[in-house]
């Protein structure tokens, strides 16, 4: 995306107050516009289809249709937008189950406006935020790490700049970190998402949490 261009966020929850806060959030910026709200998943594909928003910031739970079905809907469709899931309570199992259904990141609710800036920007942008406590949490919420034969086939490579991805570090910070380009990280993470198989960052590093690879 151009560096100069606005993001467009569509904000889906069923309560009103937080739809207001988000948008608040939002309006301190000059590169980041909400375009739209809605109160329930099953109002999202026509949200989509009338303002065409860059990035969806989607309630998980709510009353008619949850946001991992409006996720799930919302992927199969030819061109859909960059979604990051938001949940009121700490991260749990539903934020797993989204980003299996095609989220491309997480936020609580809680976080602070300038989190919710970065996660948009980095989403906008086709990179994900996320930190290192994030997905402990999720870990511990979940189940306990178990060891697997799947990393077994990563290289060592593939393990260093997995373990330094899994600490919410962005692909120039990896290559700044193991000195090397950022074309050969985005190779090498290409490479392990392969063989993990899993399709986006935040399973991989989930994947390396929760085989224990980092402690």
């Amino acid at each position: 995306m151009d560096s100069d261009a606005v993001i467009t966020v569509l904000v889906v929850d069923d309560d009103a107050f937080v739809r207001r806060g988000v948008a608040d959030i939002f309006a301190a910026t000059t590169d980041i516009v909400v375009v739209g709200s809605v109160s329930d998943g099953d109002e999202v594909p026509a949200a989509v289809a009338a303002h065409r928003p860059d990035v969806v910031l989607m309630d998980l739970k709510m009353r008619r249709v949850d946001g991992l079905d409006a996720t799930r809907a919302l992927m199969a469709s030819a061109h859909p937008p960059k979604v990051v899931a938001m949940t009121a309570m700490d991260v749990d199992d539903l934020v797993v189950q989204a980003i299996k259904a095609g989220a491309h990141s997480f936020l609580s609710k809680s976080e602070a406006p300038e989190t919710f800036h970065q996660s948009i920007r980095a989403v906008a942008a086709g990179n994900t935020l996320f930190s290192e406590e994030s997905l402990r949490r999720i870990v511990a919420s979940t189940r306990a790490p178990r060891r697997t034969t799947l990393l077994d086939a990563l290289t060592e490579r593939e393990r260093e700049v997995l373990s330094v991805m899994a600490t919410g570090a962005s692909n120039p910070d990896i290559a700044r970190r193991l000195f090397m380009s950022e074309t050969t990280v985005k190779s090498h993470l290409s490479a392990v998402n392969h063989k993990l198989q899993v399709s986006n960052r935040v399973e991989a590093a989930l994947a390396a949490f929760r085989a224990g690879l980092i402690e």
